[in-house]
């Protein structure tokens, strides 16, 4: 056994201090506290009978700071902790958890309720601003209720509101006060390209567009603010694109066109005939349009009453050539 004596000491020299080393209080790079104060037990490893003492303030909610790691080594020395073994850290990072509520659904909540006061069924029809520098609400994780508005004063004309938010089930928290603007968003067509006279729109040649009323003031009272009011008419007049347009800027499509070959039907009483003709007009379904009777060379008025087709009341106007119609 004497032989291995020095071996064995050997061992005991090692082994020793990384056992002493396992049990020293050691520095954290980063750390996050839910609590007001952080404590020995959230800045060190193995902080031991120290853990739960105080020695800095936390950062406010959802923020984070940073504390120089000779500033934390001191304070647990201060404690009764001699030793804190920091390795290469420098500083010590400290993150305040928090429920983070975002703007944009504080932003929801506002609409919501404004929408419901204008007597608008989509909120989204509510555009709101929060004034510079308005930040998350940050609160404490145990507060889970839904964000609510308590009251609201908003200025139609001006569009300025200040509400009060609240939490639901913490009354001790709150309200928060939020400012900004906010204006109902008209909607209206504009072609999304030019439009020329006499073409039929679809549904992919406009775009809706939304802006605040109070920009909308030079808007026309009959402009077409939904895609129905114009699919399916065509412009009796250019379009330019991104340009709001009036109901009278539309007409029904042309289904005869000036001096295209139409089908006249000769209505008699007891008896319709037909026959040959031009259209000396152009004319949309139910307009009356002057006609040529091709074969008699006779002007007649009549109704456009499909495509290529217009019928011809002859009670007060002569029947002219109507018997050697084709």
């Amino acid at each position: 056994m004497k032989r291995f004596a020095p071996l064995l000491a050997l061992v005991a020299a090692l082994t020793t201090p990384a056992a002493a080393l396992a049990q020293t209080p050691a520095l954290r790079a980063e750390v996050t506290v839910s609590a007001d104060l952080v404590r020995l037990g959230d800045l060190l490893d193995n902080a031991g009978d120290h853990a739960q003492t105080a020695v800095f303030r936390s950062p406010d909610l959802g923020h984070t700071g940073r504390v120089p790691a000779a500033q934390v080594i001191d304070a647990a020395r201060r404690a009764g902790l001699a030793h804190v073994a920091a390795g290469s850290i420098r500083e010590v990072s400290v993150s305040r958890a928090a429920r983070i509520v975002p703007l944009v659904e504080m932003e929801e909540r506002i609409a919501a309720n404004l929408a419901r006061s204008l007597g608008l069924a989509d909120s989204t029809r509510v555009q709101v601003a929060f004034d510079r520098g308005t930040r998350p609400l940050a609160l404490e994780l145990s507060q889970s209720g839904e964000i609510h508005v308590q009251r609201i004063d908003h200025d139609v004309r001006s569009g300025r509101f200040e509400a009060m938010l609240a939490v639901a089930g913490a009354e001790n928290t709150g309200p928060f006060r939020i400012a900004g603007a906010a204006n109902e968003l008209v909607e209206f067509v504009v072609p999304a390209r030019v439009i020329n006279r006499g073409e039929v729109l679809r549904a992919s040649d406009l775009a809706v567009e939304r802006r605040p009323r109070s920009e909308m003031a030079s808007l026309a009272s009959d402009a077409v603010i939904a895609l129905t009011q114009a699919v399916g008419m065509a412009a009796r007049r250019p379009l330019q694109p991104e340009r709001s347009f009036r109901a009278m800027d539309l007409m029904r499509p042309e289904i005869v066109e000036r001096n295209g070959n139409v089908l006249i039907l000769l209505d008699v009483p007891g008896l319709t005939l037909t026959v040959r003709g031009k259209a000396l007009e152009a004319g949309a379904e139910g307009d009356t349009v002057q006609v040529q009777n091709l074969q008699s060379r006779k002007t007649l008025l009549g109704v456009v009453t499909g495509p290529g087709r217009v019928t011809v009341q002859m009670r007060g106007q002569p029947i002219v050539a109507a018997s050697r119609a084709p």
